[in-house]
């Protein structure tokens, strides 16, 4: 009786097993079998993901999603995502792939896998091209405005602790510090760099130097190797030819560096 009982109380917990376990990834020939990938972008993190006036997305994630898709020979299936779920999704088969300028951690691999990076968000000091300025050593007497305790703040007085460094209270303050001509330069964020000058035309915000890069990954399913090989392959290939900066230099107005790999 005891053994019967232990047979019953096995295959209970065997069939548990089973129902709890999560979904396999959808590998690459499943994929290409389908005829469709799921891929998730932001639509709240501009440039890199937003919604134009007709609420259609738009962005250099949603281009690499379109180009990803058409590279397979697939339909894209895309879905809206946000900083919150981009890991869950992909954990629990709601996704095959993210595209999110999403930063690689010890933490987020534990759960998916990424890619090696296909852009990367910069901080440097940015002006106009009259400014003959092209390293922190170069800075002697220009006015370089940056925001008070920021990263850029930080960096800028690590690599030219003797530059002529005006702080402001906010990103804002700095801002309008070099807009009204306070500041010769601008230390900040690539992004922001970019919007300021796609809303005044007028202003020059070239990249003078960069002080940091910040790699962004594409994220997959684990258990997804060729897929995720796949992946790093279109993303090598994508470094050599050009097209990834090109696709940076449009959304961001940086060209991108040699990034590291993974």
């Amino acid at each position: 009786m005891l053994k019967h009982l232990s047979r019953i109380v096995s295959a209970v917990l065997l069939a548990g097993a089973v129902t709890v376990a999560p979904a396999l990834a959808a590998d690459l020939q499943q994929i290409i079998s389908a005829g469709k990938v799921r891929i998730g972008v932001p639509v709240d993190v501009a440039p890199f993901g937003s919604n134009d006036a007709s609420n259609q997305p738009v962005g250099l994630d949603v281009d690499m999603a379109n180009a990803i898709a058409k590279a397979l020979g697939v339909t894209l299936e895309l879905q809206q995502i946000t900083g919150a779920n981009r890991v869950p999704y992909l954990a629990t088969d709601k996704l095959d792939i993210v595209i999110a300028a999403m930063g690689a951690t010890p933490e987020r691999a534990l759960q998916i896998s990424f890619t090696s990076p296909y852009a990367a968000l910069s901080s440097g000091v940015f002006g106009p091209d009259s400014i003959a300025v092209t390293k922190p050593e170069e800075l002697t007497d220009q006015t370089v405005a940056v925001a008070r305790g920021t990263t850029q703040d930080l960096l800028l007085t690590k690599l030219a602790p003797n530059a002529n460094i005006q702080r402001y209270d906010d990103d804002a303050t700095a801002a309008a510090a070099f807009t009204s001509g306070q500041a010769q330069l601008l230390a900040t964020a690539d992004i922001v760099a970019k919007d300021m000058m796609d809303k005044n035309p007028a202003l020059q915000l070239k990249p003078k130097f960069i002080m940091e890069f910040s790699p962004c990954y594409i994220g997959v399913q684990q258990g997804a190797p060729e897929l995720l090989h796949w992946l790093n392959t279109y993303v090598h290939l994508g470094m050599r030819d050009g097209s990834l900066s090109a696709l940076s230099e449009k959304w961001i107005g940086t060209k991108l560096p040699a990034l590291p790999t993974i």
